[in-house]
């Protein structure tokens, strides 16, 4: 299983894509932050978006090393 991680870049970033008007992916670096880490579909249900575009954007989030994707061993039920 994938999780996606909060960087300590991604936790500055945070107030500036608040200033810039990009509150989709503030939002969800802030939701990572909570959640000490989450996978796609908790990302989703969190941000009220369907899995696609969550994904696509925690990609996106990812290459700007705000980011870091995590694999576990965990299985999910």
């Amino acid at each position: 299983m994938e999780l996606y991680v909060l960087t300590q870049s991604g936790a500055k970033a945070i107030p500036l894509l608040r200033k810039a008007g990009r509150e989709l992916e503030a939002n969800i670096l802030d939701y990572l932050s909570r959640a000490e880490g989450a996978t796609v579909e908790q990302v989703a249900d969190a941000i009220h978006l369907d899995e696609k575009k969550a994904y696509d954007q925690i990609r996106s989030l990812s290459a700007n090393r705000w980011v870091w994707r995590k694999s576990t061993r965990l299985v999910q039920f």
